[in-house]
């Protein structure tokens, strides 16, 4: 049997630290004490009430690093820069600490907290990320991947009745460096080359990933952003952080 990769979640909390600039706020909101380990649970925020919000988020799966990466990789090299004038940027960067160290894509009680989100009485993570949607954003990017998906794919749902062109402008930037799964279904679900957005009402659902409760608590456009492991991860983070890139900057432009 494949052992899962070994990972230190303390040399991500080092990177994050030390890529902080001086505007950035630190907000740990949680520990998890598990065998003798501190696990934060961290919140950090870029310009600051700036009129615009945008949520970025990964590791909610433990074996899907390459949003965690992502993260880092965004903070380490300033790209965030050229949307402080308009964004407030807030960033989860792990918020499944215990499984991002195991390899794992559930916690450390073998929970999946992405079909935890329509409960009341929650795990102390899903607590965390449903505090930190206290009030809607403009924009919800979460960060997966996909290990039986052979290219990039996204879900999108919006709360306007007519579906925004944000995704599909994603979709063909990303396309320039990571293939799309070009599949007519994925997950079950109808895909556009790599769209999907016919998605379920809340209403209709036995339980809610952390998507759709970020909708219920009225976030503008809401992602659900998915690499393929099948490819190397720098190629994955790039594609992640294109995704954002190009999210800001096609709210901005369109007034979204």
């Amino acid at each position: 049997m494949k052992q899962p990769p070994t990972r230190n979640f303390e040399d991500i909390v080092a990177r994050l630290k030390a890529s902080l600039n001086p505007i950035g706020e630190w907000t740990t909101m949680d520990t998890l004490s598990i065998k003798d380990r501190d696990y934060p649970l961290v919140k950090i925020v870029i310009g600051k009430g700036n009129s615009r919000r945008v949520l970025i988020s990964g590791g909610i799966h433990g074996d899907e690093p390459a949003g965690v990466e992502t993260i880092c990789t965004f903070l380490e090299n300033k790209l965030y820069t050229d949307f402080l004038e308009n964004w407030e940027i807030t960033l989860l960067p792990c918020i499944n600490p215990s499984g991002f160290e195991a390899g794992t894509r559930h916690n450390q009680d073998d929970i999946d907290l992405n079909r935890k989100f329509k409960e009341d009485q929650v795990p102390r993570e899903v607590a965390f990320v449903k505090e930190v949607l206290d009030r809607p954003y403009d924009l919800d990017l979460e960060l997966h991947e996909d290990v039986d998906s052979s290219g990039y794919y996204l879900y999108q749902k919006d709360q306007t009745t007519d579906l925004s062109t944000l995704g599909r402008k994603i979709l063909d930037r990303v396309e320039s460096i990571h293939p799309l799964n070009l599949a007519e279904e994925i997950e079950e679900v109808p895909a556009d080359r790599g769209l999907l957005s016919r998605l379920s009402e809340p209403e209709e659902m036995e339980w809610w990933p952390m998507a759709l409760y970020a909708y219920t608590r009225g976030c503008s456009h809401v992602f659900t952003l998915e690499t393929s492991p099948a490819l190397p991860m720098d190629v994955r983070i790039k594609a992640h952080l294109l995704a954002i890139q190009t999210a800001l900057k096609h709210v901005e432009e369109q007034n979204l």
